[in-house]
């Protein structure tokens, strides 16, 4: 009775250890990834591809995408991470005097591996779909309206990289019309001044284009290298604007349901359903994985197991990226799916597991 509570300790004990360490690496990965995000929403706002005025939004929206991510990387470094400190702090010898074999340590893993890879399988059958097609209707009703777009009244906006710069004096309280507009545009060697008095947005449904529609206007066209140039007044002109090349197709596989595409037959949809789960088989898979990874010698140094955990993962990850790739090309068999990538590096943890038995006293 007395070993059996000894060892429960032990295994609560490991739990917590890995536990708190998943949740401070899922917070410090959380914060680049959010940098890393905020980074590219920026540099498509500056290019006119994305509204400023949906930049949190675009933010909240991508967080499902984001924590899919990083789950399973996270809880990969919290176990070679926490349990490397064990065995450097000796503290692993203790707990092998006690009795505690390897084998005990799948209670306290899959304690955390499960409800973990429970919320991936939510994230990438649920989640990601609503969030990509919330993304895209977000996109498609904001470049309808100027305030959403982000147009503030005196402000110059610099679009496509200073390709098309855009001025308004005033937006009415609708949202979508403008008063006293200026526009420069440049195309190559040839330069255009646009200015109207009034304008507006307007989609084509048909094509998915955005227009600017400008009234009692006039543009003046001329060239940086020559002296030719020319002034046209219009009563109506309509300006096609920057595409949000950001934007997911309406029939585009990511914004379906997962219960639309899981029985459609499609190698698209086979595809996409099976990358929607791998997360959370990846997250057991490399938590099997980190426990033989994470075996170090009392005065070994954290570097070279943290090198070769990190050679581990990008191996398992890149072949998924490249087996998704291969299934949608058509070079590899439909039958085999991303699950050989699965199969393999489990049996690879399994054989490594028993082979490092001795880590921590054999059954």
């Amino acid at each position: 009775m007395y070993d059996e509570v000894v060892l429960s300790i032990l295994q609560k004990y490991l739990f917590r250890e890995w536990l708190w360490t998943f949740l401070a690496v899922t917070i410090v990965l959380l914060i680049v990834m959010i940098g890393v995000a905020l980074g590219e929403l920026l540099n498509d706002i500056a290019g006119g591809r994305v509204p400023s005025g949906l930049l949190w939004v675009l933010i909240g929206l991508k967080m499902p995408e984001v924590m899919g991510t990083i789950l399973p990387l996270s809880m990969f470094i919290a176990i070679i991470w926490g349990l490397g400190r064990i065995y450097r702090d000796q503290e692993m010898s203790v707990m092998r005097s006690s009795g505690f074999r390897w084998q005990m340590m799948l209670r306290p893993l899959f304690n955390l591996l499960l409800p973990v890879g429970a919320i991936l399988l939510l994230i990438g059958l649920f989640l990601n779909p609503v969030a990509a097609s919330a993304t895209q209707q977000k996109l498609l009703d904001a470049f309808k309206n100027a305030a959403e777009w982000g147009l503030q009244t005196g402000t110059f906006h610099v679009l496509r990289g200073g390709e098309l710069v855009l001025y308004v004096e005033a937006v009415e309280k609708d949202g979508r019309t403008l008063r006293n507009v200026f526009i420069q545009r440049k195309d190559e060697d040839r330069e255009q001044v646009w200015s109207a008095e009034k304008g507006y947005y307007w989609l084509d449904k048909t094509t998915g284009n955005r227009y600017l529609t400008l009234e009692n206007g006039q543009i003046t066209e001329g060239g940086s290298e020559t002296l030719d140039f020319g002034i046209m007044r219009f009563s109506r002109n309509d300006l096609k604007l920057p595409e949000p090349e950001t934007r997911v197709k309406e029939d585009a596989v990511e914004v379906r349901k997962s219960a639309d595409i899981l029985f459609s037959g499609s190698v698209e949809g086979i595809v996409e359903i099976q990358w929607r789960i791998a997360p959370a088989i990846a997250v057991i898979v490399l938590g099997l994985l980190a426990i033989p990874l994470s075996h170090s010698a009392p005065k070994e140094g954290r570097g070279g197991r943290a090198l070769l955990g990190i050679l581990a993962y990008s191996v398992y990850v890149n072949t998924l990226y490249m087996t998704r790739n291969w299934l949608l090309k058509g070079e590899l068999p439909l039958f085999l799916g991303l699950w050989w990538v699965h199969v393999l590096a489990l049996l690879i943890a399994i054989i490594w597991l028993r082979r490092q038995g001795r880590m921590v006293g054999k059954a």
